[in-house]
């Protein structure tokens, strides 16, 4: 009986090869998958902290010196439309033509947000300095290049970031 199986698994093996014939047709693409990173900080501005705050940037993400790093501020929360972000550099005009602006700069580790304008810092009020949230994302520029990404437009940069991994950051003591 061993024998008689032996045979059977030898030719069942044997038919099954073959020529395999030329190559079939490439696919289509897969679905893009998330090449940039992002996380969000809540940001303080005081004069005690000079109106600035520093974010480290995640240690699993990381920052080549050709990637490009944008940052967004929550500007409101639209009951029909939901978040409202704009990019940074961010201005706030005031009715007497003075300015409030949020900027930022960047190293590959870390993030500083800070508020400047011509406008007297002390004076715009909680609603400026208070528990702004920002959201910081890290694309690879050959994307945002071949994609033609436009940065100003959060929802379009976010489509190349995996939105489950955002995490929201504290500020560097």
């Amino acid at each position: 009986m061993k024998p008689l199986s032996l045979l059977l698994a030898a030719l069942l093996f044997v038919s099954c090869q073959g020529d395999p014939g030329p190559a079939g047709p490439e696919g289509p693409p897969g679905p893009a998958g998330s090449v940039g990173q992002a996380f969000e900080v809540e940001a303080d501005f005081t004069e005690s902290n000079e109106y600035t705050q520093f974010f480290d940037i995640p240690e699993n993400i990381e920052v080549l010196d050709s990637d490009i790093i944008t940052v967004y501020l929550l500007w409101e929360v639209d009951e029909n439309a939901g978040d409202v972000w704009r990019v940074l550099p961010a201005s706030e005009f005031f009715s007497d033509g003075a300015e409030l602006q949020y900027a930022f700069d960047h190293t590959a580790v870390d993030i500083k947000l800070f508020m400047t304008g011509d406008v007297d810092l002390n004076t715009v009020g909680e609603a400026y300095t208070q528990n702004q949230i920002f959201r910081v994302a890290v694309l690879p520029v050959d994307y945002v290049e071949s994609n033609n990404v436009d940065l100003s437009d959060m929802d379009a940069v976010m489509q190349a970031v995996d939105e489950s991994k955002v995490e929201r950051l504290q500020p560097v003591q």
